[in-house]
């Protein structure tokens, strides 16, 4: 009998795999969530490693179980690992369904919780806010650049977890952790975030002190002194106070913003605060 010849995944299967990752949400749902999404995800890789129809079929039964994890920046390294796994099953290993699902509803929670930081929590008000200010400055690209940088970190993210996944298996995970990656980017990320959060500060709260008075024969304008020795000291002020109210009073928004309206209409009654020019 002639020996069965190994199975094996193209570059072009894998790519059209992680390509199709992004359509785990397009057959979203309350029963299974991403598990139609997935199976879509799946079928040229079964077709590629499976030759009967019965095969294939009894192959994507497994994944219309339900299913649901950040589908984009880091979830995509568990279907680089279950494509792994669906190889070396087609090819005589040892690995029954249950294992493939035992890995994949394991993993779900975990890198859901941290693509959803990185994704949500991180990369998106950081970019936001940076395009953000260009918006407000009269720049047409504001919107524009956002939608290229947030995809380009999204593709760039989701194609090397998925191959990182692929090419190292169940132990990807472990490397994805110790090698501190994520730590550093999500750090890289928090640092890019203050400082853009400070410029925004600096360059949005746009308040000033319009006292003045005379000493002597020199007339002394306080906002003046304040942009010598301390140059956006009152929007410092202000963002710092907010920062405050939040974080430490755990006053919600609504009330910050109430707290605001009246601080600066008296303010401005009493002549202490006015709108930079």
């Amino acid at each position: 009998m002639a020996e069965k010849m190994k199975k094996e995944l193209t570059k072009k299967d894998l790519v059209k795999a992680w390509a199709l990752t992004y359509s785990s949400e397009t057959c979203y749902n309350y029963e299974r969530l991403q598990a139609l999404g997935n199976t879509n995800q799946m079928i040229t890789i079964v077709r590629k490693l499976y030759d009967t129809k019965e095969e294939q079929v009894e192959a994507l039964k497994k994944y219309m179980v339900f299913f649901n994890t950040e589908p984009s920046w880091i979830g995509t390294v568990i279907h680089g690992i279950t494509i792994s796994m669906e190889e070396q099953k087609a090819n005589g290993a040892d690995i029954t369904a249950e294992d493939i699902n035992a890995l994949r509803t394991g993993l779900m929670g975990p890198m859901a919780g941290i693509g959803d930081t990185v994704s949500q929590s991180v990369a998106y008000p950081i970019l936001a806010g940076i395009c953000c200010s260009f918006a407000l400055d009269g720049n047409y690209l504001g919107p524009f650049l956002f939608e290229v940088m947030y995809k380009f970190l999204m593709i760039f993210c989701g194609y090397n977890c998925f191959m990182l996944g692929y090419k190292q298996g169940r132990s990807a995970i472990v490397s994805l952790l110790q090698s501190g990656t994520l730590n550093r980017i999500t750090e890289a990320f928090s640092i890019i975030g203050l400082a853009v959060v400070g410029n925004m500060a600096y360059s949005r709260v746009t308040v000033s002190c319009p006292l003045a008075f005379t000493v002597g024969q020199v007339d002394v304008v306080v906002q003046d002194m304040f942009d010598t020795l301390l140059p956006g000291i009152i929007p410092l002020l202000i963002t710092l106070a907010v920062w405050w109210m939040i974080s430490k009073k755990k006053m919600n928004p609504t009330a910050v913003i109430a707290v605001i309206f009246v601080f600066g209409i008296v303010c401005s009654l009493l002549g202490i605060l006015a709108q930079t020019a």
